[in-house]
């Protein structure tokens, strides 16, 4: 016991001090802005669902991110003489991204709050933006103060500065966080939120899409340091930020912020989606979620099996040492939430592995692949419980036939057991492809431009959710059924080989 105490001390030793000349390592050199310059791209993240700021627009079918935010990354790039590349995502997937050291920077509207500083950097501010309580025009006049709100479901997108305004000044309220600015305003259109907190730039667009919504006559009173705006970097990214500061300061020393800003204002889409037609638009777009979803589907269930069956024959295993280690595995992975182990995985293969940021139909590959692997392995605890349930439920008896015949355990188990026991689970087996045609939104949070995420980024340019919701519900309908039919057939295909 003494010895293992020793041992573990000098481990903990060893990584303290690892960790200790890492940090100070990084400490003396920055070379953030250096590296941006040797790699000639400046590398963004964005939430793209708040316009003016950052939003979708198509243009000769392919989408782009534009707005407000955009165009300054973009002048940042042009002053640094590189290119520029984004990456959308949900917001609150971006400052953990940031501090993981996946972007440069990145821009939607972050207040430099003391949580958020322990852990990245901030930019000076280069636009401030208040603060606004939109409700339903039914609902405006029994809003005349905070005090009004007292009870009431206030939402606000989660992770926001808006988030952070509610908790604490609208105190008395029932705060609703919402992943997506979008939701914050479908729940409050809906009548499900009674109000919601908005930046006054998104809530003058949102104004001319639902003529149900009004701003509340309640001045939400914060400090100028609460409505600033700035640009959120790595830790250790002094230089880059020292340079990126300058560049503020001379766009706003020469009118240029405020001329970007009022044209972005000027050119946002609203009020322009009356004309247009989502799935005309925007099919493109959701051709390649459609793809995507169907490819990381397959790819996951094809990989799921091939580990399933694997940890199905340790489940199996006579050896008690074996079989306990299967178990645990298959309890750890049902018994917490596949989100999470997205999560996991995405950042743990990030601190671990670099993988190369290789864009394949504009999906960038370190985060498919991990995404790809916890779904994988996620789908393998249910397929491994699915196969020993099916090889359990084959005669006993067929084993020992294998054996009369002097058959070893596994080629009875390849040729006689594996057989029966397929056309028994091969229903089970196609509803896990449904159900992992559907989990394959989880990897909207990581940026993954599946189905889910292109109907939240579409309704985000278009103000209309109900419709692009029903555009991703039908696909997802197509594909499970013909998944579903197509196991269908095969299941007869082998009741009648069976029989032959």
């Amino acid at each position: 016991m003494k010895k293992l105490r020793v041992f573990i001390l000098g481990i903990a030793s060893i990584l303290s001090l690892f960790f200790y000349f890492t940090t100070s390592a990084q400490a003396q050199t920055d070379d953030s802005l250096q590296e941006v310059l040797d790699s000639g791209a400046l590398t963004i993240g964005t939430s793209a669902d708040n316009p003016p700021k950052e939003y979708i627009r198509m243009n000769g079918g392919q989408e782009e991110i534009v707005g407000f935010d955009i165009d300054v990354a973009q002048r940042i790039a042009e002053e640094l003489d590189v290119d520029l590349e984004i990456t959308n995502m949900k917001f609150d997937g971006l400052i953990p991204s940031v501090q993981e050291g996946e972007f440069d920077m990145a821009l939607a509207g972050f207040n430099p709050t003391p949580e958020r500083e322990e852990v990245v950097s901030f930019s000076d501010s280069y636009h401030d933006l208040p603060f606004v309580i939109l409700t339903t025009r039914d609902k405006e006049d029994s809003y005349t103060s905070i005090e009004s709100l007292a009870g009431q479901e206030v939402a606000a997108q989660k992770g926001s500065t808006q988030e952070t305004i509610l908790n604490d000044y609208i105190e008395e309220a029932r705060p609703v966080a919402l992943g997506k600015l979008p939701e914050v305003i479908s729940e409050i259109n809906a009548g499900t939120a009674d109000a919601g907190v908005v930046g006054y730039l998104s809530a003058r667009n949102y104004l001319d899409n639902y003529p149900n919504l009004t701003v509340a006559d309640i001045d939400i009173e914060v400090s100028e340091e609460e409505t600033a705006q700035t640009i959120a970097f790595p830790k250790e990214s002094q230089a880059l930020i020292a340079e990126v500061n300058q560049i503020i300061a001379e766009m706003q020393e020469n009118g240029e912020m405020d001329e970007l800003l009022e044209k972005n204002i000027e050119e946002t889409q609203a009020g322009d989606t009356d004309s247009q037609n989502t799935l005309e638009v925007y099919g493109p777009l959701f051709l390649r979620g459609t793809a995507t979803t169907i490819g990381v589907a397959f790819v996951c269930v094809i990989v799921g099996t091939l580990l399933g069956v694997f940890v199905a024959m340790l489940r199996l295993s006579s050896n008690k040492f074996i079989n306990t280690i299967a178990f645990f595995y298959i309890q750890v992975l049902r018994g917490t939430p596949a989100l999470l182990q997205v999560f996991i995985f995405y950042f743990g293969l990030s601190s671990i592995l670099t993988i190369p940021a290789i864009h394949v139909w504009d999906i960038n590959l370190a985060r498919l692949i991990p995404g790809c692997i916890a779904l994988a392995i996620n789908s393998s605890a249910y397929v491994a419980e699915i196969i020993r349930s099916g090889i359990n439920a084959v005669d006993s008896g067929q084993m020992e036939a294998g054996y009369s015949l002097g058959l070893n355990r596994r080629i009875t188990m390849k040729e006689i057991i594996l057989p029966q026991a397929t056309r028994n689970i091969l229903p089970a087996l196609g509803n896990e492809f449904v159900s992992m045609i559907k989990e394959t939104s989880l990897l909207s949070v990581i940026a993954v431009s599946e189905l889910m995420f292109v109907a939240d980024t579409v309704k985000a340019a278009t103000y209309r959710t109900m419709e692009s919701l029903f555009i991703a519900a039908i696909i997802y309908f197509m594909i499970t059924w013909l998944v579903s039919w197509l196991v269908s057939l095969l299941e007869k295909r082998l009741e009648k080989s069976a029989k032959v």
